[in-house]
């Protein structure tokens, strides 16, 4: 597994255990996007990894 897939996993997790706090007073919206948005980043980076073999 490359980094950038460790990345990605890890990106994958954080969207997870943040979706799992919706609907409770810890939910936060804004970090939601951002972890969305870091996830989008990390899975163009694998793609790009994946491309390139």
């Amino acid at each position: 597994m490359t980094e950038a897939h460790s990345r990605l996993a890890k990106a994958k997790r954080a969207v997870s255990a943040e979706l799992a706090k919706q609907g409770t007073p810890d939910y936060d919206p804004r970090t939601h996007k951002r972890l969305l948005e870091a996830e989008r980043k990390a899975a163009e980076e694998a793609a790009a990894v994946d491309g390139g073999k």
